[in-house]
């Protein structure tokens, strides 16, 4: 488990770099790493704060989170041979749901829902190919060795426990 926090801890530190490779692996500890604190911090700041400050709080933190979510994203394509322009459709409906919720949170959920009414129709465009480049960030491996982009991307391997009795369960 010390390998995947730590995986997560250099991509947070790699936020706006947007040059080299990243692995399948650090892409996936990432995005599910990344929510366990969101979710703690939305929990405590609802708890303690009023609704408004609560919400205020988790959007300037989903912010942190999906600059280095972009950057990841870029690294991902590069991994696999492609240019970091793939994923635009992603920043583009990310930033699309930041952008909403801000104006939720500014200027409330009725100016919210009428350009959410608005903008209804570009989701169509924007849904299927931001659905593609995730699937393909999620499912795709990387090319072997190295490409334009730079060397492989390491791999993050597991830690397993120490086996005590040659792998069999004592009891």
């Amino acid at each position: 488990m010390k390998g995947y926090f730590r995986q997560a801890g250099r991509t947070a530190l790699r936020t706006f770099d947007f040059r080299g490779r990243a692995s399948r692996a650090e892409f996936l500890v990432y995005v599910v790493l990344s929510q366990a604190p969101l979710m703690v911090l939305h929990w405590t700041a609802s708890w303690f704060a009023p609704a408004q400050v609560a919400d205020a709080i988790t959007l300037a933190a989903v912010y942190c989170v999906s600059g280095a979510l972009f950057a990841l994203s870029v690294r991902r394509f590069h991994d696999f041979g492609r240019s970091g322009w793939w994923s635009i459709p992603l920043l583009v409906l990310i930033g699309r749901a930041l952008v909403l919720d801000l104006i939720g949170l500014t200027a409330g959920w009725t100016v919210r829902s009428a350009i959410e009414g608005v903008l209804s129709y570009v989701d169509w465009l924007l849904t299927l190919p931001a659905v593609a480049a995730f699937v393909a960030l999620v499912a795709w491996r990387g090319t072997s060795g190295d490409n334009r982009f730079g060397p492989e991307a390491p791999v993050v391997a597991p830690v397993a426990p120490a086996d005590a009795g040659g792998g069999a369960l004592q009891t």
